[in-house]
């Protein structure tokens, strides 16, 4: 009878197979082995990084390291004294009038009296320069913008308008431009077109990016033309001479560059140049000098971080250096010391009276008749 089992041919074992040596050849002859990669070891003791020295830090303030280059010295430190003398003897050369030197960790800011630049020559060329005015309401012109909160000044395509400037789904969000699409018109014939079909959000936020993009091509700087026929100044888009400034600033780095100073003051090499004009605000400390006629008076002190921890602190003025603001906070004897990097003003309650008798000076000034009919009926009161 047949066998049920089918017969199949039989294989041979792993063992019983040959292996030959491959036939294929390199032309170019046998690669050399690679050599190996270890890691590097590092000593740790040379690195000078892993030396920590607990008492290396600026003297009363621990949480400080590392090098200041000198920087935290106090202002009446010979080298910034003799930089303000260089500083005043360059302006005063080609004109100009300094108000003041402020200094800070790694900026030298300069106050210029802006009245003296009509008396500047700009009969060189100078470095370039760019006005930066302060907002209309802000004292410093120094603020904190938080990138994730948007601006006033937002931007908003015909859809968003459409859709109140609110997020839906997007069925729904669909539905409701399509609802509220403007009617539009042949300009041929005057019959009602078709509703436009709604563009997506990718497409509107390409829109934007785009508009966004042309904006900081064509509008580079803002320039603030001024109508004013009785103003000094020589510029026509600026309130400030910026020809004469340039002379200003190009007689202050010469000054400074000069191998004798630069070798023993390194003011260039340690701070950034930056000139400006007076506050001139009684409430507001913008200068050493206002700094330094204000100590042991209340103070308000507005800080700005990018944290969020923005407060205001109150207390006696004690002391303003390159470093930090310290104030008596709320006149108790703690000593509070406030990095300058982080303050956005110093207030001066008592500059309020200052600005108050400002402004009775100039409205007797405009309405003469108006204050003397004013002081006469005073004066009958009191009789």
């Amino acid at each position: 009878p047949p066998s049920a089992h089918t017969s199949r041919p039989s294989r041979p074992s792993p063992s019983r197979l040959s292996y030959k040596a491959s036939t294929v050849a390199d032309p170019h002859g046998t690669v050399a082995p690679l050599p190996g990669d270890p890691i590097p070891e590092v000593d740790l003791a040379s690195l000078p990084e892993s030396h920590y020295d607990p008492d290396d830090h600026l003297p009363n303030q621990p949480w400080r390291r590392g090098d200041t280059a000198g920087c935290h010295d106090p202002i009446s430190a010979p080298w910034r004294l003799k930089a303000e003398d260089v500083i005043d003897h360059a302006v005063n050369r080609v004109g100009g009038k300094v108000v003041d030197v402020t200094w800070y960790m790694a900026k030298c800011v300069i106050s210029i009296d802006q009245a003296s630049l009509v008396d500047v020559v700009p009969y060189v060329h100078g470095p370039p320069v760019q006005i930066e005015y302060p907002e209309a309401t802000d004292f410093t012109g120094h603020v904190f913008e938080d990138p994730e909160s948007g601006t006033e000044d937002e931007m908003f395509t015909e859809e968003d308008e459409l859709l109140d400037y609110e997020q839906y789904d997007e069925d729904t969000e669909y539905e409701i431009m399509v609802a509220n699409m403007p009617q539009e018109e042949d300009e041929d014939t005057g019959e009602p077109l078709p509703p436009r079909e709604p563009r997506d959000r990718s497409v509107r936020m390409r829109e934007l990016q785009e508009e966004w993009e042309s904006r900081w091509e064509d509008e580079p700087e803002l320039l603030k033309p001024s109508f004013d026929p009785n103003r000094k100044s020589k510029d026509p888009f600026h309130e400030v001479d910026t020809k004469a400034l340039a002379v200003v600033a190009r007689a202050i780095n010469e000054a400074l560059s000069e191998d004798e100073v630069e070798d023993k003051l390194e003011i260039l090499s340690r701070h950034d140049i930056i000139l400006t004009s007076p506050l001139e605000n009684p409430c507001v400390l913008d200068s050493q000098r206002e700094f330094d006629d204000a100590r042991d008076l209340d103070v308000f002190v507005e800080t700005r971080d990018p944290w969020g921890s923005n407060r205001v602190l109150f207390g006696k003025l004690v002391d303003r250096n390159a470093m930090d603001v310290i104030i008596n906070q709320d006149n108790s004897g703690r000593m509070v010391t406030i990095p300058n990097c982080m303050i956005h003003q110093v207030l001066l309650p008592s500059g309020l009276a200052v600005v108050s008798e400002n402004f009775k000076q100039k409205m007797a000034e405009e309405y003469p008749e108006y204050y003397e009919q004013a002081e006469v009926e005073e004066e009958e009161v009191f009789e």
